[in-house]
Parts: C-alpha cells; sequence; structure tokens
C-alpha cells in the first residue's frame, strides 16, 4: 500500500510541477524579470522559485537575458507561434474590422474559460477615433461583468453559473451586479433578447453592446465598446443589429473549419 501511494505521488508531480512552471510564465510579462521580483509576485521563496526556473530552462520555456534576469525562451515562442496558427479567433480579424468601420468603434472578441469561470479579450478591430476603447488583450477578467461577459455567461449552463456566483461578485465599479438574484434576471433577458448592453460595469464612462457567438457550446462573444456618451447616440436596435450579425457570421465560419481556415490564412 505504500509503494501505491509513492507511486500515486509521483505521478501527480509532473502535474504540480507544470503548474508551477505556468505560473512562472504567466508573470513574464516584460522583456526580462529578476529572481527577487518573480519570487515577491509568486510569493514564493527563491529556493522553489529556482528549481522551477531550472526545470523550464532545461526545456527552453525561459532563457536566462542575464545573470538574475530572466526571460522567456526560444521553445515558449515557438509553442506560441504553433498555438497563433492554429486559433480559431485569428478568423474574427475581418469581421471585427467591418463592425469597426459599420459603428465607428472598437470591436472586440471575447473568449471564457469554463473552468477558471473568467474571460478575456483575444481580438480587436480599435476605433479610429482619438477617444477610444484600448483593450487589454490576453488579460483574464471577471466573468459576471461587462456585456461581453453577461452575453457568454448567459449561456452557460445552471450549475455552472451557481458556481460562478458562489465565489462571489465582487463590484468593479458601483453599477456592477453583485447579486445573483438580479444578474440572473438580467441574463435571462439577455436570452430573450439574444444580446446584452452595459454602462459603467467594469470602467466607468464605457458602454457595451455585445452578441454571443452560438455555437454548440458557447464559449465566445463579439462586442462594440466605446465611450458611454458617443454609444449612446446611436440606436440601440441598430447597434444590437450589427453586433448580433457579426456573431452570427463568426459562428458560422468556426461551424465550417475550412472556412475558419480560409478566413485565417488571409490575416
Amino acid at each position: 500500500m505504500g509503494e501505491q501511494h509513492s507511486t500515486a505521488k509521483r505521478e501527480r508531480n509532473p502535474m504540480r510541477a507544470l503548474t508551477r512552471v505556468l505560473a512562472v510564465l504567466a508573470e513574464m510579462d516584460e522583456p526580462s524579470v529578476g529572481m527577487r521580483e518573480l519570487a515577491r509576485r509568486l510569493d514564493t521563496p527563491p529556493s522553489s522559485l529556482q528549481r522551477t526556473l531550472d526545470s523550464a530552462f532545461e526545456t527552453s520555456l525561459v532563457a536566462l537575458a542575464a545573470p538574475g534576469q530572466w526571460e522567456l525562451g526560444w521553445e515558449f515562442h515557438r509553442l506560441a507561434a504553433l498555438a497563433q496558427r492554429k486559433q480559431p479567433f485569428r478568423a474574427a480579424t475581418d469581421i471585427l474590422e467591418e463592425l469597426r468601420d459599420a459603428t465607428g468603434e472598437t470591436a472586440l472578441l471575447t473568449v471564457y474559460d469554463p473552468y477558471r469561470k473568467t474571460r478575456m479579450f483575444v481580438a480587436a478591430a480599435e476605433s479610429h477615433h482619438a477617444v477610444r476603447f484600448v483593450p487589454n488583450l490576453f488579460s483574464w477578467m471577471p466573468a459576471h461583468a461587462g456585456a461581453s461577459a453577461l452575453a457568454i455567461l448567459a449561456f452557460r449552463p445552471e450549475d455552472e453559473r451557481r458556481a460562478l456566483y458562489a465565489e462571489g461578485l465582487a463590484a468593479l465599479t458601483t453599477t456592477t451586479a453583485t447579486s445573483a438574484e438580479d444578474l440572473e434576471s438580467r441574463l435571462a433577458k439577455i436570452r430573450h433578447d439574444g444580446y446584452a448592453f452595459s454602462y459603467d460595469e467594469v470602467n466607468l464612462a464605457a458602454a457595451a453592446a455585445a452578441a454571443p457567438v452560438l455555437l454548440s457550446d458557447v464559449t465566445s462573444s463579439v462586442a462594440v465598446i466605446a465611450p458611454r456618451q458617443r454609444l449612446d447616440e446611436v440606436p440601440h436596435v441598430e447597434l444590437a443589429g450589427l453586433t448580433v450579425r457579426a456573431a452570427r457570421r463568426l459562428a458560422q465560419r468556426l461551424g465550417d473549419p475550412s472556412a475558419a481556415l480560409a478566413a485565417s490564412a488571409k490575416t
């Protein structure tokens, strides 16, 4: 029995090591990061962090930029390049640009991770206005606030939504919904309408309209986001219609792998 326990423990170690390496990679958001800074960000003893960096160094996921300074390694960049070529969100580029041109505002593609219960912007076509919303791409954000998030959450399974609520609904601004009952009522309306609007929920003075990309598993949405004053000047029915049509086009494209590949090849 002791031998079985020891074997199970060894089998779990690679996953724990991978988790630690991924945590390190997630913090390397600058050209290079020092050991002390990494240890502070991860709240990890330097000795433990050094073992993780050594493991990542052996596979070229990280490299030494200078003594004590670490940077992303070539193996990381190779894997990232492969992932970019295969990512279906590349198929959204022209659709977002056309939505941007039709509305004059920044168009976004948002994706949701049901395991993390968070979402992020993964593609954008920025508005040409001097004053515009500039998205922070590839940063995880809460899934309970903002039109682009709620357009997805409304179509997620009920038990998944309940689990999200149980973790707490933080107030990102004074208008963020923090009550599960209020949020459920709002999500029911989004399911009925087929689109979502939000005002000041994540960023003050910002407004957005979003529609879900309706595939068998809804994990993404298309949105338009802008300063609230400017978005209020556009009739909601018109804005919703443009956003829904863009989301439907993307759903059709992603539902046809050959069409998605062709669109991706153009970018």
